[in-house]
């Protein structure tokens, strides 16, 4: 079976460490973990399956590391995990070709 190659861009230790293990308990899925946007967008090359951004990280936005990604190759799955709630942060990132938006629970 081919294996499915996923990226999580977050730039919390604890919670990327969290997607990671969880994304890696499926045995045909690659786990990369980077703490910052340039770092991804340096290793896009890799050809992920998909990318799981946090929309605030120290180097870019949501919007600027999306635009890089949909440049890279338009028709790779983006979606973003972020602690914002703002319904038009969602929809703007929806509309720049995000795949889905879902919101951090800090509660879990």
């Amino acid at each position: 079976m081919q294996q499915f190659r996923i990226f999580v861009v977050e730039d919390d230790p604890w919670y990327g460490k969290i997607l990671e293990y969880q994304l890696s308990q499926n045995p045909d899925h690659i786990v990369t973990l980077f703490t910052t946007g340039k770092e991804c967008i340096k290793n896009l090359s890799q050809k992920p399956d998909l990318v799981s951004i946090d929309y605030s990280l120290p180097d870019i936005d949501g919007v600027g590391l999306l635009k890089a990604i949909k440049d890279f190759n338009n028709n790779l799955p983006v979606v973003v995990i972020s602690g914002q709630e703002d319904v038009n942060t969602a929809l703007t990132l929806l509309k720049k070709g995000a795949t889905e938006y879902l919101t951090k629970d800090d509660s879990t």
